[in-house]
């Protein structure tokens, strides 16, 4: 569905940093791959892949950048980051983050950042409801 919606868009996909490509891991998205795409001036939307214990996951996320500077992007450093995470047969969860891009060059950089989640279905494996996440990854920009 993201794919379609980046190609019917109108817009280029490719330069002035509005794709990165992205490796990481983090909980609950577990060892991960993912894309983050530029939709705005400072905010980008997120797919992500992940993998533990032959588990898989599933995220899709938004980004809101809104404060800082960086001399190798013009996008701001510090971020709010809010999505959804599916484990199937395991379970959903919605989470709110705050983190930061430590750019290390034009290309290439590290995010990393913290929160909370809730976990919808926390009842069914004994669970809290309010878990804390974190999050780490390289990303390259196109």
């Amino acid at each position: 569905m993201i794919i379609t919606f980046l190609f019917s868009s109108g817009r280029q996909i490719f330069g002035q940093e509005k794709v990165a490509i992205s490796t990481g891991f983090g909980l609950p998205e577990a060892l991960n791959i993912g894309i983050r795409y530029q939709i705005l001036d400072q905010t980008k939307i997120g797919l992500s892949i992940g993998w533990w214990e032959n588990e898989i996951s599933l995220s899709g996320d938004y980004y809101y950048h809104c404060s800082g500077s960086s001399k190798f992007s013009d996008i701001h450093p510090w971020y709010g980051r809010i999505g959804l995470n599916c484990i199937p047969n395991w379970w959903t969860n919605s989470y709110l983050r705050i983190g930061r891009d430590l750019n290390l060059s034009k290309y290439f950089g590290i995010s990393i950042d913290a929160g909370l989640m809730y976990n919808f279905i926390y009842r069914k494996h004994g669970l809290r409801p309010l878990i804390s996440t974190y999050g780490g990854s390289l990303f390259y920009r196109f």
